[in-house]
């Protein structure tokens, strides 16, 4: 593996990006949403940090899943992968590489709504910390999307149901206890939840333990796949 190959990817995929505006807004869609709502509430009944903690769960629940899929699926299409591949390009590499961009891009995304919010200081970095696991999870997610799918339609046809229920279970589950009693297995669901009382009662055993075995289950699915999958199939 070579760290050159990699940042050349990072910047490949960087410049795509910029091209790309159905990718580039799903990056900014969610914070740009937070801020809005956030600086035009003003309610007692509904808090600022209300916006901040919603749209930071489905954020960290949707961007990386549809956006990694995406772009996977729109190479493999294309054609640019199977060309990268072909110039000694190891399929890790191109992974490692893609999936840092991402990961970094929604890092930054997540870091504007929690200042939005009025983190600071250590609860910011809390902040940070947790909705990192949640989008290095939903990063595995969107891969296993992206190494399963042949093309765009096939990948649409399966990051959509994974990031609705990721995104949108935590929201529901407020309004109906069946789908809080499902919610609670759920990686996205408890990042919420630690959101919620992260000022009071930061990082709980439990809800840590569910966000790491959700991030196993993933880790174990994807290496199976990926070793009996070929990337370009």
């Amino acid at each position: 593996m070579h760290l050159q190959i990699i940042f050349a990817i990072i910047r490949k995929q960087w410049k795509d990006t910029i091209k790309n505006k159905s990718i580039l807004i799903q990056f900014l869609m969610f914070p740009i949403i937070c801020i809005v709502l956030t600086s035009s509430v003003s309610s007692v009944e509904i808090p600022g940090i209300y916006f901040v903690i919603l749209f930071a769960t489905m954020y960290v629940g949707m961007a990386p899943i549809i956006i990694m899929a995406s772009i996977m699926s729109e190479e493999k299409e294309q054609g640019s992968l199977r060309m990268m591949i072909m110039s000694n390009v190891k399929p890790v590499e191109y992974m490692i590489g893609v999936g840092t961009l991402v990961f970094l891009c929604c890092l930054i995304g997540t870091l504007i709504m929690g200042i939005t919010g009025g983190y600071q200081g250590m609860e910011l970095l809390s902040f940070m910390e947790i909705c990192s696991l949640g989008l290095l999870i939903s990063l595995l997610l969107g891969s296993i999307i992206g190494i399963l799918s042949k093309n765009q339609m096939a990948a649409n046809s399966l990051s959509v149901p994974a990031m609705l229920i990721c995104s949108f279970v935590p929201m529901l589950s407020m309004f109906n206890q069946n789908i809080k009693t499902f919610g609670q297995w759920l990686y996205t669901q408890q990042i919420n939840d630690i959101l919620t009382n992260l000022s009071t009662h930061p990082f709980p055993t439990q809800s840590i333990l569910i966000i790491l075995a959700n991030l196993v289950v993933l880790v174990c699915i994807y290496i199976k796949i990926y070793g009996k999958r070929n990337l370009l199939s």
